[in-house]
């Protein structure tokens, strides 16, 4: 094989690597977003550690979800959990109100996709 081609071949294949360690770090990135998009908005209600545990359940009628458990229930995914969550359309016990506040006039796509990211991260 002639060597320029070869020497290509090792660009191209080590731009993709990058490719592949620059999309790790911006995932990483965005996780930590999401940490801290989810400190700022979830945790008295969801707890520091996102079971449901916060600092304002004892005020709230219903116990709020353990988020670390999203995966385990249902047949929908984290995302999609999330984002019905954050607009008000969650499902509920049935005799249940959705006593969830709407969050989606106050929230951006990027911050809602980097709290999903969080979340995902953190399934048992």
């Amino acid at each position: 094989m002639n060597k320029n081609i070869m020497l290509m071949l090792f660009m191209v294949f080590g731009l993709i690597g990058s490719g592949n360690i620059l999309e790790a770090a911006s995932q990483e990135k965005a996780i930590k977003n999401g940490t801290e998009h989810f400190k700022i908005f979830c945790t008295n209600c969801h707890g520091p550690n996102a079971d449901g545990k916060g600092a304002l359940v004892e005020a709230m009628k219903i116990t709020p979800s353990d988020l670390t458990v999203l995966n385990m229930t249902g047949d929908i995914s984290v995302a999609e959990r999330v984002l019905r969550a954050v607009s008000g359309k969650h499902d509920v016990p049935i005799g249940q109100k959705h006593d969830m506040p709407d969050f989606s006039a106050n929230l951006e796509s990027i911050t809602i996709y980097e709290m999903v990211l969080f979340l995902k991260s953190i399934q048992k």
